[in-house]
Formats: C-alpha cells, sequence, structure tokens
C-alpha cells in the first residue's frame, strides 16, 4: 500500500556495494555510516537526484554525491558512483566505485 508508515516507496533501482568497500565503511563512525545509510536510500529512489553531480567520463555514467554531515563527527562523506539504467523491465543498477570521508 502506497503511502504507508514504515514502507519504503518502490524503487527501479538496485544499490551494490563491492565488497571492497566494506572495510571502508568499518572505519566510519556509527553517524558517518547512518549519513551514508540515508544517501544509498535516496539513490536507490533516484540516483540522479538534484543533490548529486555528473563526472565527466567516457561511456559511463558516473555521478557524485555527499552526505550530510555525520551527526557524530560533522563528518561529510563523499561517495563515487555509476548508473546503469533499468533494461528489459529490470531494475537499474547503483553501483558504489569510491567512497573518501574525513573532516
Amino acid at each position: 500500500m502506497a503511502g504507508a508508515p514504515g514502507r519504503r516507496p518502490v524503487t527501479h533501482w538496485n544499490v551494490q556495494v563491492p565488497s571492497r568497500l566494506y572495510e571502508e565503511f568499518a572505519h566510519l563512525s556509527p553517524g558517518g555510516r547512518r549519513a551514508v545509510h540515508d544517501v544509498l536510500d535516496r539513490l536507490a529512489v533516484d540516483p540522479r537526484e538534484p543533490a548529486s553531480t555528473t563526472e565527466p567520463v567516457t561511456g559511463a555514467e558516473l555521478r557524485r554525491i555527499d552526505t550530510a554531515p555525520a551527526a557524530d563527527t560533522g563528518d561529510r562523506i563523499t561517495i563515487l558512483y555509476r548508473v546503469q539504467d533499468p533494461d528489459s523491465g529490470q531494475p537499474g543498477t547503483v553501483t558504489l566505485i569510491y567512497v573518501l570521508h574525513g573532516p
């Protein structure tokens, strides 16, 4: 049921986090991990949201987005990701490429 409390909107995007990035996420503070989670949740709905920017690369759609400041450290986390459009009724894919964090 659309609009029901606690239910996520229907998405046509899968967000993929390569295992090579797990260690990067392990080094984030709890607030930093929450900030990344919130951004990934938004990208699953719209990977081309206005807060993201396109990076100039030939042959792929690479985008960059920053999180809100982490609640516990104030750090902003920058995520570089690739967007592949839906094809033949299959969901599109958002694949994380790189994560940069710090003060």
